[in-house]
């Protein structure tokens, strides 16, 4: 394994392999860590980002500050990880939410569905008997 980060002027290169990483993991660390370093992207390959770190303290360690970007890195890709598994989970959790707060949406969103079920249901009757009535051929 790599323990050393590429390094140029007071700059630090971290590369981010996008088949590993999300791409909105990687905007997302670099924009947590602006407080930090001055954050540069650049694409290197088809699969891969390069992120060059400038430390806005003039003595901080270029090697420790890239390990750091990668610890949030990981941070926030498992965060988007995590957050795409429990995404209809939570759209539940709040729908009861508001379900509860105010019941009058309940009864609305059940009229709504059925109007949904019934037009399905119309369009399906109409493609099957539209398929029923095909063409006579002519003698």
């Amino acid at each position: 394994m790599k323990s050393k980060f590429e390094t140029a002027e007071d700059w630090v290169k971290v590369s981010v392999d996008l088949k590993v990483y999300p791409l909105q993991a990687v905007h997302s660390s670099g924009y947590a860590f602006m407080d930090r370093a001055h954050v540069r992207l650049e694409q290197e390959k088809k699969d891969t980002v390069s992120v060059w770190l400038k430390p806005k303290e003039v003595k901080k360690d270029l090697q420790a500050l890239a390990l750091e970007y990668s610890d949030e890195l990981l941070n926030y890709a498992h965060y988007f990880t995590s957050l795409k598994a429990n995404a209809e989970n939570m759209k539940l959790l709040l729908q009861r939410a508001l379900f509860s707060a105010a019941p009058s949406i309940v009864k609305e969103a059940e009229e709504k569905e059925i109007e949904n079920l019934i037009k399905e249901l119309e369009a399906e009757e109409k493609q099957s008997s539209s398929k029923s009535k095909s063409p006579k051929a002519e003698k």
